[in-house]
């Protein structure tokens, strides 16, 4: 037994693929915002990582390793290795910003041959926004995001 279908004719043949090529631009635009802003949660939360894991290498060295020089950019080893710890976290978001600005400080000042009572890393990542950049710089007055990750320990050998 075969049963045969009869053929409608529907005169609004096309008229889901005109309403899809009306609305998937709205949903385009509606779904960029999200994915900004959990990119913004990731590069934020790969910075806040690296500068707790630099912070903490500064805070257990050692006061020989503290006063021992031979680091880049004229600062001692210690505070080298830890900027060279939150680079090398850093390293999977650097092509995704625009800026990275890493900061090594022992109270308040740059790591000299004293003893600190709290070391800290601070990391600066800027981020652009490329696909709304226009919108965002209408209604925010920039395109671009700052986040700020600061972390302080107090200095354990003492």
């Amino acid at each position: 037994m075969t049963a045969r279908y009869k053929r409608l004719n529907n005169p609004v043949k096309g008229s889901i693929a005109v309403e899809m090529a009306l609305i998937l631009p709205l949903f385009l635009i509606l779904l960029a915002g999200p994915l900004y802003m959990a990119r913004a949660a990731w590069f934020y939360s790969v910075g806040q990582k690296a500068a707790h894991d630099a912070t903490r290498y500064m805070a257990t060295a050692t006061q020989a390793e503290l006063r021992t020089g031979g680091g880049g950019f004229n600062e001692a080893r210690v505070p080298a290795i830890a900027r060279w710890i939150a680079q090398q976290e850093l390293g999977e978001i650097v092509p995704f910003t625009d800026s990275i600005v890493i900061t090594i400080l022992c109270d308040g000042d740059g790591c000299s041959a004293l003893t600190p009572n709290k070391v800290r890393a601070g990391i600066k990542i800027t981020l652009h926004d490329h696909l709304l950049g226009g919108l965002t710089m209408d209604y925010l007055g920039s395109a671009d995001m700052t986040m700020n990750s600061d972390v302080t320990m107090r200095y354990v050998d003492q």
